[in-house]
């Protein structure tokens, strides 16, 4: 392990990228254990002694070519943010692995302190349309270094390094929970986030709070609102409804069961119930013939994941109905309510998209069910502004130009063709508002409707800030992995689209 960072006498991209290269093999060098500690010693002593204090803030400490104020925007990452990330990443796992050694070293601790609160500098984005790439490239970086294991070990080192890894990490989180993991155009960084939350999972994941507890997830009979849960599960302790990913639920006449399938979730709930009730509830289940027990992951509507074991049919589900998130959880009935409710997609791109404004209208349905599921929608024609809402200060709201090939974010809320009808004329269905309903493609084998104004609507009138703030919000919600800066560009350009 060479001493390989320095800074070139004149600002040279070129070779400080071949720096950065280097650096970046000198961490993995030093994760798969190709290090000798006198040759780490000297290595760290010379990192520690290279670091520059930040001009703005000498509490952050940089490794970069020069100070990022100096530099244009689009090179920071690569020529500031990328070598500190390396560096503190080096400092960190040295710390965690090698703590005798960083001891002898002066000024360690304050160099380390100080390379992870100047990493915190862009929150760990990237630059302009690669924000959430630059993202997931720092964490994976810091992932690989162990930040994950040395902010519980060490979380007072940097509080601010801390807080936001750990606020990513629940980002995440809440990004695969709601299905919300495209980017700024649509991209799916499914897999990318996964990779993330699974690299770290053994230090996240919640197990039983006791030696002699499980935590069992129930999905049919067992559940809180049918006898037999009342009966097997009088002693276990309710925590939360979850919702299990990777299986689908078939309805087996007097009772339910589950099967692999990738592209289904089912609804149920989560208990812990003591050790010696298991063999109980094995027996009603008919372990090892009629289900097989099964450890499971499964997540809760704060993003909480846990660890816990099911019940999975183990015949064959031939002529079985199928049963869909929407019609869920299960209840006998269930097949009859499946065949007597229609339901469809509402896409949203206004006020709706923010679900409390949204809520509003379902609170006017004569049907007040909150929407069965929801998720993100990007629409292939762009927004605009116009009419004037007396709600909204006489000033504009939003409308799909759907005469145009665009993009715009959208949300979907799925509710019945009947909560869809009653939104439409609570929105306003007349010739100078809502006044065309269309069917724009189909998601889960339903149709997806939207509501808008046909022709263009002629009167552009620009939108308030309140209106503007309420979308923003829904915004926020829906896509947790874009910036406010992202957010805000959008609006900005949507309302001041006009007519030409």
């Amino acid at each position: 392990m060479k001493n390989t960072f320095y800074r070139p006498k004149q600002v040279n991209t070129e070779e400080f990228s071949r720096i950065v290269t280097k650096m970046q093999n000198d961490l993995d060098a030093l994760l798969k254990g190709n290090v000798k500690e006198s040759e780490l010693k000297e290595y760290l002593s010379k990192l520690v002694s290279d670091q520059m204090d930040l001009p703005r803030n000498t509490k952050m400490g940089f490794w970069g070519l020069e100070d990022p104020e100096k530099m244009p925007s689009d090179a920071r990452i690569d020529y500031f943010y990328m070598p500190t990330y390396i560096a503190s990443g080096i400092l960190m796992y040295s710390k965690l692995n090698f703590p005798h050694l960083v001891e002898e070293i002066s000024r360690f601790q304050d160099a380390l302190k100080k390379g992870l609160y100047a990493s915190t500098g862009r929150s760990f984005q990237g630059h302009g349309y690669g924000v959430l790439e630059g993202k997931i490239e720092a964490l994976t970086l810091f992932i690989k270094a162990k930040a994950h294991v040395f902010i519980n070990k060490y979380p007072n080192d940097c509080d601010a390094f801390t807080k936001l890894f750990k606020d990513s990490v629940q980002s995440y989180k809440k990004a695969i929970a709601t299905g919300n993991t495209k980017g700024a155009w649509g991209e799916d960084y499914t897999m990318q986030v996964n990779e993330i939350l699974n690299s770290i999972r053994p230090d996240y994941m919640k197990e039983s709070m006791q030696d002699d507890s499980i935590f069992l997830f129930v999905y049919g009979t067992l559940m809180k609102n049918n006898c037999s849960g009342m009966t097997y599960l009088d002693d276990a302790r309710f925590i939360c409804d979850c919702t299990l990913n990777g299986y689908a639920l078939y309805d087996l006449g007097a009772y339910p069961g589950i099967v692999e399938d990738d592209n289904a979730s089912v609804r149920g709930e989560l208990y812990e119930v003591p050790n010696d009730r298991i063999s109980d509830i094995d027996k009603y289940e008919g372990e090892g013939y009629l289900y097989k027990r099964r450890r499971v992951e499964v997540h809760a509507a704060n993003n909480a994941t846990y660890s816990a074991v099911t019940y999975v049919y183990n015949q064959s589900i031939d002529r079985m109905v199928k049963v869909g998130y929407e019609y869920q959880p299960w209840h006998r009935g269930v097949v009859e309510k499946m065949n007597s409710v229609n339901y469809v997609w509402y896409a949203a791109y206004g006020s709706n998209i923010n679900k409390l404004r949204f809520m509003k209208y379902i609170e006017g349905c004569s049907d007040k069910t909150p929407p069965i599921k929801e998720k993100q929608f990007i629409f292939s024609h762009p927004i605009y502004f116009a009419n004037t809402s007396r709600r909204w200060g006489n000033k504009g709201v939003a409308f799909l130009d759907i005469e145009q090939q665009g993009r715009a974010y959208g949300k979907l809320y799925l509710v019945t063709e009947e909560q869809l009808e009653q939104i439409h004329g609570l929105e306003g269905n007349g010739p100078n508002w809502y006044n065309q309903m269309l069917q724009i493609g189909y998601e889960e084998g339903l149709p997806i409707k939207t509501i808008t104004h046909t022709p263009r609507h002629i009167n552009d009138e620009s939108p308030s800030q309140d209106y503007l703030n309420v979308i923003k919000q829904g915004m926020i919600e829906t896509y947790p992995l874009l910036s406010e800066k992202e957010i805000d560009a959008y609006l900005l350009e949507a309302s001041s689209r006009n007519l030409t």
